[in-house]
């Protein structure tokens, strides 16, 4: 009897943890950030990692920058937006993002940073490059 309930003791043992393994922070971290951007269109638009451009006739459009690579769901990481923004935002698609407003026939770059919550952890600047030409 008390061979059985020690192999289930380390049988139990062994479950949970692989279970608190499988809880354990991914390995992504701050050197996964990619800068990234899109530049508004009447399309659905997507993050592109590091540039972005889209034509258009308005005089002007809006670029949403953002950063792939890691996940932003759960608080571990702060981006910081080193360029003029005229707003910011979290949402489920693209997560922490802020938005500019860009000329036709214009580039605007932008220089990010990300710091890791559970790290302590700053990745080095980032940039990513929005271009908007005229139709």
């Amino acid at each position: 009897m008390h061979r059985s309930l020690a192999g289930v003791a380390v049988a139990a043992a062994m479950s949970l943890s692989s279970v608190a393994l499988a809880e354990e922070p991914q390995s992504l971290n701050v050197s996964n950030a990619m800068p990234a951007c899109f530049v508004d269109t009447w399309e659905f638009d997507y993050l592109s990692p590091y540039a972005c451009s889209a034509n258009g006739s308005a005089a002007s459009s809006v670029v949403s920058w953002g950063v792939l690579g890691i996940d932003q769901t759960a608080d571990r990481y702060i981006i910081e937006f080193h360029d003029s923004c005229y707003g910011h935002g979290y949402y489920l698609d693209t997560g922490w993002s802020c938005m500019s407003v860009i000329g036709r026939n214009q580039t605007l770059t932008m220089r990010m940073r990300v710091y890791d919550n559970w790290t302590g952890q700053w990745s080095g600047i980032i940039t990513a490059q929005a271009s908007y030409y005229n139709d």
